[in-house]
């Protein structure tokens, strides 16, 4: 199985939890801004919420992906006000020909004073884990 992890993460958040579920499926978290090469079978792409969405450059990285090349995306997101970035990131991909997992994983994310400390070790242990059984369940 063919199976890479792309993220777009600001704060570095979102980059701990790619990080963590690239090591559980053994491959490297990428960012976006290394390009996928060839046929994925699974797509983790990662990302936070800023301002209430997705960033502008994780929706034009998107927009340039080929539906031919990626069975599926699973949404990973963190975080630190908004409950999770699945509908908009579900929404953007969806509108490019993309399948969607119905399975996300998400947790907060440190900004400022909020959700100071997380990602935690125990966030970091559920996205292993989310990655772990959403791979076994293929």
């Amino acid at each position: 199985m063919n199976i890479e992890v792309r993220y777009y993460s600001k704060s570095g958040n979102t980059k701990k939890i790619a990080n963590a579920i690239a090591k559980q499926v053994g491959v490297s978290a990428k960012s976006i801004h290394e390009p996928i090469q060839g046929e994925i079978d699974v797509l983790f792409l990662g990302t936070g919420i800023y301002a209430f969405d997705i960033d502008p450059e994780l929706k034009e990285y998107i927009s340039n992906l080929n539906p031919a090349n990626i069975k599926m995306v699973v949404v990973f997101s963190t975080a630190a006000i908004v409950k999770s970035a699945y509908e908009k990131a579900k929404k953007c991909l969806q509108d490019q020909g993309l399948t969607v997992s119905n399975a996300e994983y998400h947790c907060p994310g440190h900004y400022m004073i909020l959700r100071k400390g997380r990602p935690n070790a125990d966030d970091l242990k559920n996205a292993e884990q989310f990655a772990k059984s959403l791979i076994n369940s293929l």
